[in-house]
C-alpha cells in the first residue's frame, strides 16, 4: 500500500520518533557520562519510495555530531567505501544509478557511536521499530546489508525467515538471502572483510542471482 504521506513529511515524523527513542537509549546515557554528543540520523540519501535499501549497522564517528535535521540530498554517497568498491555490481546487476541515487541508504540502528560494540541489545530494541517504519514506508523490492552483523542482530530478535547462505568457492566466506517482514533481504561481506577478490566476486554473483530470482528482474 502506497502511503499518502510525502517523503518530506514522513522523514520529519521519523526523525521526531528517532529523537524520542534516542533519549531513552542506554547509548544516550553512555554519551552523557563520557561528555560526548554522538547523536543520531535517519538516512544518508533522500527517501525514495519503492526503491531498494542498502544499509549498514549504525552511524559511526568519534567526534561530536549534531542530530540530523533535514532530509539529506545524498551528496558524497558515491565516495562511500562500500559504494565505490561495489559500484560495478550495483550498477550492472542491481540497476542502481549511483550518480542519480535511485536507491535508499541507511543503517539498522539510527543511533551514532564510534563502534558497533558501543550498542547494547536495548539500543537495538529501541531503534528497530524506527528501521521497520522506514522499510515499510519505502516498500522496497530488496534490502542489501553491508556485512553480516545486521543479520545476526535481526536473527537474534527472531525476525528472519528462510535464511540461505551463499559461500565462496572455498566455503570460507559467505553472503545471505532471507526474508525480513516479508521483504527480500540479502547480505554481502563487509568491504573491510579480508577475502580475495575472487571470493568476493563469487559471493556477489551468487547473492545477485538470488536477488534477480526473488524480484523477477
Amino acid at each position: 500500500m502506497v502511503s499518502e504521506m510525502s517523503e518530506e513529511s514522513f522523514f520529519s515524523e521519523l526523525l521526531a520518533d528517532t529523537c524520542i527513542q534516542f533519549h531513552k537509549s542506554p547509548v544516550y546515557q553512555k554519551q552523557l557520562k563520557l561528555g560526548r554528543q554522538w547523536n543520531y540520523a535517519v538516512c544518508a540519501t533522500p527517501i525514495s519510495i519503492s526503491n531498494g535499501i542498502i544499509f549498514g549497522i549504525n552511524w559511526g564517528g568519534t567526534d561530536n555530531f549534531s542530530p540530523q535535521t533535514v532530509m539529506p540530498k545524498g551528496n558524497g554517497i558515491a565516495d562511500y567505501h562500500f559504494i565505490k568498491q561495489s559500484r560495478q555490481y550495483l550498477e550492472k546487476h542491481w540497476r542502481l544509478n549511483i550518480s542519480n541515487i535511485n536507491f535508499n541508504y541507511t543503517n539498522l540502528c539510527f543511533f551514532r557511536t564510534p563502534a558497533e560494540k558501543d550498542l547494547s541489545i536495548d539500543d537495538y530494541k529501541l531503534s528497530l521499530p524506527l528501521f521497520e517504519k522506514y522499510v515499510r514506508y519505502i516498500n522496497p523490492p530488496w534490502l542489501l546489508s553491508i556485512g553480516g552483523t545486521n543479520l545476526k542482530v535481526l536473527d537474534s530478535f527472531g525476525l528472519l525467515k528462510n535464511i540461505q547462505r551463499h559461500f565462496d568457492n572455498q566455503n570460507k566466506f559467505k553472503g545471505h538471502s532471507a526474508q525480513l517482514w516479508d521483504y527480500n533481504l540479502f547480505s554481502v561481506p563487509h568491504p573491510t572483510a579480508r577475502l580475495t577478490t575472487e571470493a568476493r566476486q563469487t559471493i556477489w554473483s551468487k547473492v545477485t542471482e538470488e536477488m534477480i530470482k526473488a524480484t523477477n528482474r
